[in-house]
Formats: C-alpha cells, structure tokens, sequence
C-alpha cells in the first residue's frame, strides 16, 4: 500500500483525504500525507474505491510473449521470394542498336554517335538513313607503287619537244643549228693591241701564271 501512495501526486493525495474529511496541514509534505492516508480507515477506502476502478480501466498484459503452444515447433521464418533467371527485371536490349560486344574483352564498343543520330532521325520522320559519301583517295594514294619515273619521262618529253621547235625555227631564219638548240654561244675574241699584251707577258713572267691574251 505504501508503494502504491508514493506512486500518486501530491495533489492526489490530498484529494483523498478531504473526501475523507482528515484534516491535513498546511506545511505537510508528501510523506505526511501518506502517513494520514494509512492512519485512517476512511481514507484507505476512498482510495481503494477510486484507484480500485482505475486498475479495471487498465488493459491487459501483453500475452503474445507468453508461449501458449510450447510442445508445437514454431513455424520456420519465411525467406524473401527470390527471383527466378526468367523472371530478371532486366529488359532485353538490342545489341545492334546499342553498339557491339568486344569478343575479346567483353566490353561494350559504342557505335558511331553521328551514326546513331542519323539513325534515329530516320527512324523519327520515317525516312531512309543516309550515309555521307566516303572521300576519294588521291591517285598517288590509289598507286602507291608507281615509280617516280613517270614524272622525269614527261619532263624528258618536253625538253624533247622544245628542242624540235628550236630546230623548226633554226631552219627556218638559218640560224646555226648549236645556237637554236640552246647551247651557250661562245665569247667573241677579244682585240687587244701591243701595248696590253706585253703588260700581259710581264705580269705573267712576274707572277708565274699563264700568259693568256
């Protein structure tokens, strides 16, 4: 009894005993007034009549702890469903659309992104997919092999070529036939008098070079 007193309020306390008409002083405290409440028998019974009814208002224990079926094994917990290889989430992929499979590697190789573009494009507006024009190659890359010796006989032509006009027109005019092919002309002999070819003889015996007029 003395738990269940020090499990009320104060205020609770003195409510029991004024409706047990016991007087309780002004500086009483807690303990005070659950003295007073034992004390008196009018007490106890205002207590057990109010606190009685509000043991009846509170529910139950919890009896899902208590182990009514104790000789029956309890059920095995369930497992979380697995799924099955058929029943992947996975949406199946079209490995052409979404570019191809290194067989060595393994390792997804994306496509050319303008080629997909221009494929999707086409399939948006329902037209043919177009592919740019690849670029011609050059002819020395066509003919890798072809020898410079083509370039040095069509050089060998021309110069052939000229030297027929240069006869043409030498026999036309009477030019000499060496100064129409292009040959250098040769230097016009040089008149030099006595005087300068003897300085000439001189420097060359002074020098020891060769006298040349």
């Amino acid at each position: 009894m003395d738990a269940k007193l020090k499990a009320l309020k104060v205020v609770e306390l003195k409510a029991i005993l004024a409706q047990a008409k016991v007087q309780v002083p002004a500086k009483a405290n807690k303990s005070d007034l659950i003295s007073r409440i034992i004390a008196s028998t009018h007490a106890l019974d205002v207590y057990n009549k109010l606190h009685t009814q509000d043991d009846l208002l509170v529910p139950p224990a919890d009896t899902r702890s208590v182990d009514w079926n104790s000789d029956q094994p309890s059920p095995e917990p369930k497992s979380p469903a697995v799924l099955k290889s058929d029943e992947s989430p996975i949406a199946d992929f079209d490995p052409i659309s979404t570019g191809s499979i290194s067989a060595s590697t393994g390792v997804r190789v994306p496509d050319d992104p303008e080629a997909e573009k221009r494929r999707q494009r086409a399939a948006r507006f329902g037209i043919p997919v177009v592919e740019p024009p690849k670029p011609q190659p050059s002819h020395a890359a066509r003919n890798p092999s072809a020898p410079n010796g083509a370039k040095q006989a069509q050089s060998s032509n021309t110069i052939s070529d000229d030297a027929e006009k240069l006869k043409a027109r030498a026999a036309r005019f009477g030019v000499p036939q060496a100064i129409a092919i292009g040959q250098k002309r040769s230097a016009p002999s040089e008149i030099v008098n006595p005087e300068e070819a003897e300085k000439r003889r001189r420097r060359a015996e002074r020098f020891g070079t060769g006298f040349v007029i």
